[in-house]
């Protein structure tokens, strides 16, 4: 060895001494995976339905009936936590990755159970309690959307992830909780049992949201979650095994191409709900933007407190609700016309405005130091913002 690499080989260990002093002889970890023996059997387990699993799965279905029935969002996050359908669905991926017809088989009948019983026992809660409102926790989960597709997605990875490792298999349950499983099950149950008697709560209108047949199309809609969660975790914890090597590509290929193809599928009625979102976007930027490009005809002379996007007829229908400055109500379906216009421009397709408005008087009230007196301490009205 030279006397120049001598020098640079304890300059280099000198930096790890001072490197290890600072952070406590931190050095990365490269974790060995589980065992593919330990997989299989685990996986094999989880295809079958237990006592166990059916009472969790009971239990975390009556928290979340009861949690959705009441509004609850804790009482729903704490439904997820203990629901243990998420186990199952890794063991159909496990099969799936592995061409093994027996573990799929039996994964799938498991999880078909679980649909079953969570769907049945919210169905015969929402009866017995005969609630017909549907808050916003119900009405969240029948709206899903490309977003809800990538938790999904990005959920099953982890899930999947968190299997191989042991310091980190505790993970599977904040894997449960970011994904929603028993909820939307839940809430199919709960639409189901309600149908055209559903009510919206207070200041919605299931019209103005797209719904037209009340609890029904509330079920149909959480079933698309629940199948859009279901297919992406199978798509992604499938890939995570194979690429942990689980299972062989050749094996895991046409599987895997066939939940795919069920993605693409699903991504219709996503896409649908995810452009309402853009739409909705677009139209609070235009609130924004448009007082400060045409200052001479459109100011800020409406609070929004309410903005619902629907398609219906391939149009795009927004309605708004809100407060206006009582003196600005004289020209503003001028106003109106103008930002349609501008909508239409930004989404390129026709659109339907309404806005509900309720007129005010503004008042603007003044305090200022006695040299600032001759101002006045209160002003007349005005309406500002």
């Amino acid at each position: 060895m030279t006397r120049d690499k001598h020098i640079l080989l304890l300059f280099w260990r000198r930096i790890q001494v001072i490197f290890y002093r600072f952070t406590g002889d931190w050095q990365t970890n490269f974790e060995p995976r589980i065992s593919s023996e330990q997989i299989a059997t685990e996986m094999k387990a989880a295809s079958f339905p237990t006592i166990s699993f059916c009472a969790l799965l009971a239990l975390s279905c009556a928290i979340a009936t009861f949690g959705l029935l009441a509004n609850s969002a804790p009482a729903i996050i704490g439904a997820m936590i203990i629901a243990p359908l998420m186990t199952p669905i890794m063991g159909l991926s496990y099969g799936i990755v592995q061409a093994s017809w027996s573990q799929i088989m039996r994964s799938f009948i498991t999880i078909f159970l679980g649909v079953a019983v969570v769907i049945g026992i919210s169905f015969l809660i929402a009866r017995f309690v005969e609630i017909k409102i549907a808050g916003t926790e119900m009405l969240s989960r029948a709206f899903p959307s490309l977003l809800d597709l990538g938790v999904a997605m990005a959920s099953g990875a982890a899930g999947a992830y968190s299997l191989s490792r042991e310091s980190i298999r505790n993970s599977i349950a904040g894997v449960a909780i970011s994904v929603s499983l028993v909820p939307p099950l839940a809430v199919a149950g709960i639409g189901l049992a309600l149908g055209r008697k559903a009510t919206a709560d207070i200041g919605l209108s299931f019209k103005d949201i797209g719904l037209f047949s009340g609890g029904t199309d509330i079920a149909v809609g959480a079933i698309v979650l629940f199948l859009t969660n279901l297919v992406a975790i199978l798509v992604l914890a499938g890939i995570v095994m194979t690429l942990h090597g689980y299972a062989r590509w050749k094996r895991a290929f046409f599987g895997l191409t066939c939940a795919i193809v069920a993605s693409f599928i699903l991504m219709q009625p996503l896409n649908q709900h995810f452009k309402e979102l853009r739409v909705k976007s677009k139209v609070l930027r235009l609130v924004k933007t448009l007082p400060v490009s045409h200052p001479d005809i459109y100011e800020k002379s409406m609070r929004m407190e309410n903005l619902r996007v629907r398609t219906e007829n391939d149009v795009i229908h927004v309605r708004g609700e809100g407060t206006m400055a009582r003196d600005k109500v004289e020209g503003y379906p001028a106003r109106l016309e103008l930002f349609r216009h501008e909508l239409e421009k930004m989404v390129g397709e026709p659109v339907i405005i309404e806005v509900e408005a309720v007129p005010i008087d503004i008042l603007l009230f003044r305090s200022a130091p006695d040299s600032d007196k001759d101002q006045g301490a209160l002003s007349s009205p005005t309406t500002g913002e």
